[in-house]
């Protein structure tokens, strides 16, 4: 009886050796996920060609023993290779130079200048325009202002020769009526004092005719 049972007591115990490893494996493993701290960010994967020479050797297979009780455990440990990697990678490029920053640097503020330039260029055509302009706007305002004065100055010469002649041929007229009015009156003393003289020199010979008829009849009646 106790030959058989043995190996039957070497079963339980190696299947309870197995039942308490991984319990205990599942309790580290809670216990390191409820102790670790939360997942960082992501962090930028840099990309480096590794050439098959340059890998190191394989590692040794690890041995652990666990010792318990009633079993021995052995866990080999061997590397694990993803071999779903490419082999050639892409070189990841070489970080710059001081020399390229700087001149990377220098290249910035030259775009930056001419960037500037540009503005300024722009900026000063822009006003260079707006004086034109303001220029002609004034040049045209001016010529207006000319062309409107001489306008004026062109009607008031016209209007002061127009009152200018108007006056002259009023004095021409008064003029001519004062000597026409001379002249009637001058006619009309002149008619006046022939009438004058006529009228005497009738009454004269009216006398004379009337003295020498009396004087006849006066002969008659003597005779």
């Amino acid at each position: 009886m106790n030959k058989n049972q043995k190996p039957h007591f070497k079963q339980n115990a190696i299947a309870l050796s197995f039942t308490i490893g991984v319990h205990a494996i599942a309790i580290v493993g809670l216990l390191f996920l409820g102790l670790s701290k939360p997942p960082e960010q992501p962090k930028k994967l840099t990309t480096i060609l590794v050439k098959p020479e340059d890998l190191p050797p394989p590692l040794a297979k690890a041995v652990e023993q666990e010792t318990t009780a009633t079993n021995e455990a052995k866990e080999v440990l061997t590397p694990i290779v993803d071999e779903t990697l490419p082999q050639n990678l892409p070189a990841a490029p070489p970080p710059p130079t001081a020399q390229q920053l700087t001149a990377q640097k220098q290249k910035a503020e030259q775009a930056q200048q001419a960037k500037l330039a540009e503005q300024k260029r722009k900026g000063d055509e822009a006003a260079k325009a707006k004086q034109a302009a303001e220029q002609r706007k004034a040049d045209e305002a001016q010529a207006q202002k000319q062309r409107a004065d001489a306008e004026a100055k062109r009607q008031a010469e016209s209007k002061a020769r127009s009152e200018a002649e108007q006056k002259r041929k009023a004095e021409q007229n008064a003029k001519a009526d004062e000597a026409a009015k001379a002249k009637q009156a001058a006619e009309q003393r002149k008619a006046a004092e022939d009438a004058k003289r006529k009228a005497e020199t009738d009454a004269k010979l009216k006398r004379e005719a009337q003295k020498a008829e009396n004087a006849k009849l006066q002969a008659q009646q003597d005779a």
